[in-house]
């Protein structure tokens, strides 16, 4: 065997090249098909047969184009190949090219991806070095220059397919690149290289050419019709999982739309054409954000300025790998959840959720907690924490605490309608009137509270601003009502908790209706004070009622005309066991807020008659009953049980009322007066003269005794004035048929003044004093004649007890 010595020269083999270029397009075409699918894919799968395939398809590829190109360059050469080396070659071109083209299909990198890329083109020029070492029966000559330059062309060529992100998604690009990088790679290697070969045969024991070929052309056909299989599958599943997802996207209730990295509308569902108002036609993937954004502001009829402020926002998002939530206010009201989440080198999802409804719920609820629902006023919690917010600024205020006069009363006549009707009034009074730094709350009933920048006196001309204009008449379903208020008045004090800032207003409101009504009353110091003495009488009144704590003391009533002793009144007296003596002014009025005069003033008629019972047939005994007692219906069972327990006659009992006592409800008290008396019990008209009087109740009512206020009786011997009252008053009874009774007789010219005037009857020091029986003491008393004896009662000390009135 001759060698001969071949010159650098080109004589290819035409069908040969063909066969090369077709398996290096095929091979390529199933690269960048599997590459690029797989790259663009929103979620990396497990390694898999379709990474495997990936592998097999672009290194067999390789391996395929090399040998059969070498075959079609050398053709007058008996090339033959040593099985082992070329199939080391096989596996090398696999994994130095297979392997990283797999690589870019995981990287999320773009860096790591060119790397990938660049290291699949040197494995391009790895695979043709051991390709090449093959060769059997000849002299193979490397060229460095040419090789190297083949080596880089190629890593450049492959790099350049992942650099240019366009490139790296288009498949017709992809595939060009990837065969470009193999040709240029082997042919610029091999136009350098010397091969002395012999073109006599050898033994049959290596490969023979035209095996070679059919061999590889039947490895790389087998390769790449897998890779395409493989593609066609890995396509059906990507649409399966498309339409699967545009399904769930579909079902979503939530407006969704994905835009890319490179800004670009991706994805959206038919909610958000939905929330947007836009046709299903007005957009499309592939859309940028400018043209995306241009069809909702349409739309929408969005503002320049706000579609300019929304694109930049949005452009914004797509470069920030960050997420966040916020809420949209649309232009027609609606309101909309928007949430932003970013997917890693992929782009952004943004859902929109209408919360309209919800924000509307949501609202409604804070504004009924913290709202009044009948008045709109704010409510007690409101309160609370603004006083707690202006106590903790510093900032000086004055509370204003409000209670309506006669609310129960009216509500009770008139019914809640008429109620409420008049707490809405009042409401837009104080809103009306109120300056706008002001803050007004309904505390529940008829409980309004204020607070007021206004301090001192400032505060308290407030107040009575408030206490005339709230006391005007007001007409309410036909009716006329004068409704009236109470105002307390604190300060806040740089110590003052809320709750002793509200304690203070408290006792000043207190203390503005202990004092009349209708009027403003600011807090002063003692006011505390005398309030935890007036709860210590009240629970002291508890333990009084429960273990018989009273007494009776009698003071007598004597007849003008006779100078006998007709009968006495019965006055309650409380000796407190570390107090001592407490007047009736003190401790009754006390019963009646508390609800502890009907039971004491059951007390004191069971008590008086059990008394009476013993006494002489002809004396009689009189009974004060307060305004409490005239609302209850039990005041006429009381009397008619003492009656019946007692064995009495009714006519020896009298019971006394007030006149302030008949303008509360004149037509239930005399309808309650005409009851008793129709029992025979008598009724007198007390204090005549003073608080309330008026004639009118003469009229109106019947009474069988009018008693004389003291303070005429005192005054009508120097006060020509009070004689005339007194004599008219006299005349009246006469008229009228009703006794006159003069309280308050203290000298004999008194008691001469009214024998004079034609008075019934007199009660006074100068007849007798109230006393206590020790025992039944006052019934066994002798009547004294009037001008003979000063008074029954305070002679006989074993008898009575004296009691200072």
């Amino acid at each position: 065997m001759l060698p001969t010595l071949f010159n650098l020269h080109f004589q290819h083999s035409g069908y040969l090249v063909v066969v090369a270029i077709g398996i290096c397009l095929t091979a390529s075409w199933s690269v960048s098909l599997l590459t690029t699918d797989m790259a663009n894919a929103s979620q990396r799968e497990p390694f898999g047969w379709r990474h495997g395939a990936l592998a097999l398809a672009a290194g067999l590829g390789v391996w395929a184009t090399h040998f059969i190109a070498i075959l079609a360059y050398r053709p007058d050469l008996l090339l033959r190949y040593d099985p082992l080396v070329t199939t080391v070659s096989a596996l090398v071109g696999i994994l130095t090219v297979g392997v990283p083209i797999v690589a870019i299909t995981r990287l999320r990198s773009h860096n790591g991806r060119i790397v990938a890329a660049g290291a699949a083109g040197a494995g391009i020029w790895c695979m043709h070095a051991v390709g090449i070492t093959g060769m059997t029966d000849c002299i193979h000559v490397f060229s460095w220059p040419t090789n190297a330059a083949g080596l880089i062309m190629g890593t450049l060529l492959l790099s350049s397919w992942q650099i240019n992100r366009r490139w790296s998604r288009s498949r017709p690009i992809g595939c060009l690149v990837f065969a470009l990088s193999i040709c240029v790679t082997h042919f610029l290697s091999l136009s350098g290289d010397l091969v002395l070969g012999s073109i006599n045969d050898v033994p049959g024991s290596v490969l023979s050419p035209g095996l070679v070929a059919a061999c590889m052309t039947f490895a790389v056909s087998v390769t790449c019709l897998g890779s395409l299989l493989t593609f066609a599958r890995f396509k059906t599943t990507r649409e399966e999982e498309a339409q699967t997802l545009k399904s769930v996207m579909e079902s979503m209730s939530d407006g969704l739309v994905f835009i890319d990295r490179e800004g670009r509308l991706r994805h959206f569902n038919r909610r958000f054409l939905d929330l947007f108002n836009t046709p299903v036609d007005a957009i499309g993937p592939g859309l940028t954000i400018d043209q995306f954004l241009d069809v909702i502001a349409t739309c929408r009829g969005w503002a320049a300025e706000k579609r300019t402020l929304v694109g930049g926002a949005m452009k914004q998002w797509v470069q920030l790998d960050d997420d966040f939530d916020r809420e949209c206010e649309m232009e027609d009201g609606r309101t909309y959840q928007m949430q932003c989440r970013s997917i890693p080198r992929q782009g952004i999802v943004l859902t929109f959720n209408d919360v309209s409804a919800e924000r509307r719920a949501l609202d409604n609820l804070t504004h009924l907690a913290y709202h009044d629902p009948l008045t709109g006023l704010r409510n007690r919690r409101a309160l609370r924490e603004e006083k707690e917010a202006r106590i903790g600024l510093g900032e000086p205020f004055s509370l204003l605490l409000i209670d309506l006069d006669d609310f129960k009363r009216i509500n009770d006549a008139y019914g809640h309608a008429v109620g409420d009707t008049l707490l809405i009034h009042v409401a837009a009074e104080l809103t009306s009137l109120l300056p706008d730094d002001s803050f007004v709350a309904r505390m529940g009933g008829d409980e309004i509270a204020i607070i007021a920048t206004q301090l001192g006196d400032a505060a308290t001309a407030l107040a009575d601003t408030i206490v005339v204009r709230l006391s005007a008449p007001v007409i309410i379903d036909e009716r006329r009502l004068l409704p009236g208020c109470s105002i307390g008045i604190a300060g806040f004090a740089n110590d003052l908790t809320p709750d002793e800032l509200m304690k203070r207003a408290d006792m000043a409101l207190y203390e503005a209706k202990r004092r009349g009504r209708r009027r403003a009353q600011p807090y002063v110091s003692g006011l505390a004070e005398r309030l935890v003495e007036r709860q210590h009488i009240t629970d002291d009144l508890y333990e009084a009622v429960q273990n018989g704590g009273f007494s009776l003391a009698f003071q007598p009533v004597v007849a003008l005309s006779s100078g006998i002793t007709t009968g006495y009144e019965a006055l309650i007296r409380w000796n407190h066991p570390t107090r001592g003596w407490i007047s009736p002014d003190t401790f009754i009025p006390i019963a009646e807020d508390c609800g502890l005069i009907e039971e004491i003033g059951r007390w004191v008629i069971m008590e008086a008659c059990r008394q009476l019972a013993g006494w002489s047939s002809h004396l009689h005994v009189a009974i004060n009953v307060s305004a409490g007692q005239l609302k209850s219906d039990a005041l006429l069972h009381h009397l008619t049980q003492a009656i019946l327990v007692y064995g009495i006659a009714p006519e020896r009992v009298e019971v006394e009322i007030t006149e302030t006592a008949l303008i509360d409800d004149a037509a239930r008290t005399a309808a309650m007066l005409a009851r008793i008396r129709r029992t025979g019990i008598k009724v007198a008209l007390d204090d005549f003269g003073t608080g309330q009087s008026s004639l009118a109740h003469l009229r109106d009512f019947q009474f069988d005794r009018i008693k004389i206020d003291r303070s005429f009786v005192i005054e009508a011997g120097s006060d020509a004035r009070c004689m005339a009252v007194l004599r008219a008053t006299v005349a009246i009874g006469q008229e009228l048929g009703v006794l006159t009774h003069a309280e308050g007789v203290e000298t004999r010219e008194q008691l001469e003044l009214l024998r004079s005037i034609g008075c019934d009857a007199v009660q006074g020091y100068l007849v007798g004093r109230p006393v206590v029986p020790f025992t039944d003491a006052v019934a066994t008393l002798v009547p004294a004649a009037v001008g003979m004896v000063p008074s029954p009662s305070g002679d006989d000390p074993a008898a009575v007890a004296r009691i200072a009135a």
